[in-house]
């Protein structure tokens, strides 16, 4: 998490820095990665302690501000909001992730299978033909429910380009993707 801290009109000495630091990294324990961050704005006006966070989760910003009389009081103040933020956006992130996953296995994947006896060939022999619902999801999204399925073809509407979208793992392991042209 890269955590950058912006000091107004006081000095920012190496104790606040440290104890901001810790404050933010502590709340910021609900997301790990790289594209975790945190913007820390430390203000004085007149009696007033200042504090202001802005933390991007994948470029998705959650803000707190808070105001007292002590510059610590403060940062506590608004990273327990922040931390309010966080967990409730983390919670609703894992009940849609779990609703999606129970309606994704409750729904039974309609297949007919028949043989054309007039081909005789097996590899040329169509064995079964599955029917599906294609919605529309983004590359990453395929690609998670493709891996938490294991398996090894998945077909999706690919939700930035309006087009059916195959992925599948060559004997390598790695993703490739077969996108039309028109």
């Amino acid at each position: 998490m890269q955590i950058n801290i912006t000091a107004r009109h006081l000095k920012l000495t190496d104790a606040i820095d440290t104890y901001v630091r810790q404050k933010v990294a502590k709340a910021g324990k609900f997301f790990d990665g790289d594209n975790v961050m945190a913007h820390v704005v430390l203000s004085v006006e007149k009696n007033r302690q200042i504090t202001e966070v802005v933390f991007s989760v994948g470029g998705k910003p959650f803000r707190a501000k808070e105001e007292s009389e002590d510059l610590y009081a403060s940062i506590d103040l608004t990273v327990d909001k922040l931390t309010k933020q966080l967990r409730k956006q983390k919670e609703i992130s894992k009940i849609h992730r779990s609703e999606n996953l129970k309606v994704l296995k409750s729904k039974k994947i309609k297949s007919e299978v028949f043989s054309l006896d007039a081909m005789e060939d097996s590899r040329t022999k169509i064995a079964e033909i599955k029917r599906f619902d294609v919605k529309p999801v983004s590359i990453e999204d395929a690609i998670s429910e493709m891996d938490s399925f294991n398996y090894r073809v998945y077909m999706f509407l690919n939700s930035s380009t309006d087009k059916i979208n195959v992925l599948y793992r060559n004997d390598s392991g790695s993703l490739v993707m077969l996108e039309p042209e028109f």
